[in-house]
């Protein structure tokens, strides 16, 4: 998951299968925060209790407490097998997500989402990588501001990344559905609300992740990227006129679509809690040029 909500002046806290793990039967105990003391309720904290739950997951894989993946769901498709990577959300609330790290941690720090036999899963090297603009409920500068993201992952990850245009209605892919895509579909942006996506709660600005491919060699790649942007955090950012938060959690979707994980460190854009960072860490900066380096599908 990603930042909480805090005061406007305050740093503000709490893919990948965009269809989020349900939490296996016969969980480990909930983590125990840092301070020794109790963790608080779904109730006390004011979320869902499902909500909740996810959170209690992304601590205890902090904390090294592994559970059993859920099994991928992976429909057939042009020769291919395909499943979602774990997507992961930006939160606006701290929660329990208690930081793990100093924000002045000088230790870069990267994590992946996916790798495979120590390396990461990574988009293709050597063909452009399209970006497709859906604006319908985002602000007045949505295409502006998928653009400025678009030349700062490029800048960072070396790949040929290239905005393809501005399109009204949904992408295929638009809510993280398991339907069949093709690995020339291009990376959606569109913003949306909990009507029409569930995960985007009040405390969640953003949802990012990309489908996972095998191809017939068995050689594993991402494509067809999905960034669902909260309509309502994005109205408020828009009414503080606060571009350069709402380009943070662009970046920090890209990033997950890309292939990057969170990570404890305050230090880095990709910490799972919207702090006053608002570009890229030296850590998420390694990772990211890791990603750029990935074979040629």
């Amino acid at each position: 998951p990603s930042l909480p909500p805090g005061p406007p002046e305050q740093p503000a806290p709490p893919m990948p299968t965009p269809t989020e793990p349900s939490l296996p039967p016969g969980p480990p105990e909930p983590p125990a925060p840092p301070n020794g003391q109790p963790l608080p309720t779904a109730a006390e904290l004011g979320i869902s209790e499902e909500e909740y739950q996810r959170i209690l997951r992304d601590v205890r894989r902090r904390q090294g407490i592994v559970e059993p993946p859920p099994a991928p769901t992976a429909p057939p498709g042009r020769g291919r097998r395909q499943g979602w990577l774990l997507w992961a959300v930006l939160a606006l609330v701290a929660a329990i997500a208690v930081p793990l790290a100093s924000p002045d941690d000088p230790e870069p720090a990267h994590a992946f989402v996916a790798t495979v036999d120590g390396r990461p899963v990574t988009y293709t090297s050597c063909r452009p990588i399209r970006v497709a603009v859906y604006p319908a409920g985002g602000p007045a500068n949505a295409e502006e501001l998928v653009v400025q993201a678009v030349a700062r992952m490029r800048h960072a990850t070396g790949l040929d990344i290239v905005v393809t245009g501005v399109f009204g209605g949904n992408a295929a892919n638009w809510g993280f559905e398991a339907a069949p895509v093709h690995p020339d579909d291009p990376i959606s942006v569109s913003w949306q609300d909990g009507e029409a996506i569930a995960q985007l709660t009040d405390d969640i600005a953003g949802l990012g992740g990309s489908r996972v491919v095998e191809g017939r060699n068995g050689t594993q790649h991402l494509v067809a990227g999905t960034i669902a942007l909260s309509r309502d955090y994005y109205g408020e950012l828009e009414e503080r006129g606060d571009d350069e938060k709402a380009l943070a959690v662009l970046l920090h979707e890209f990033g997950h679509v890309f292939g990057l994980d969170h990570v404890d460190s305050r230090g880095e854009l990709m910490h799972p809690t919207l702090g006053r960072r608002t570009s890229f860490g030296p850590g998420d900066l390694e990772g990211l040029r890791e990603l750029g380096r990935g074979p040629c599908h």
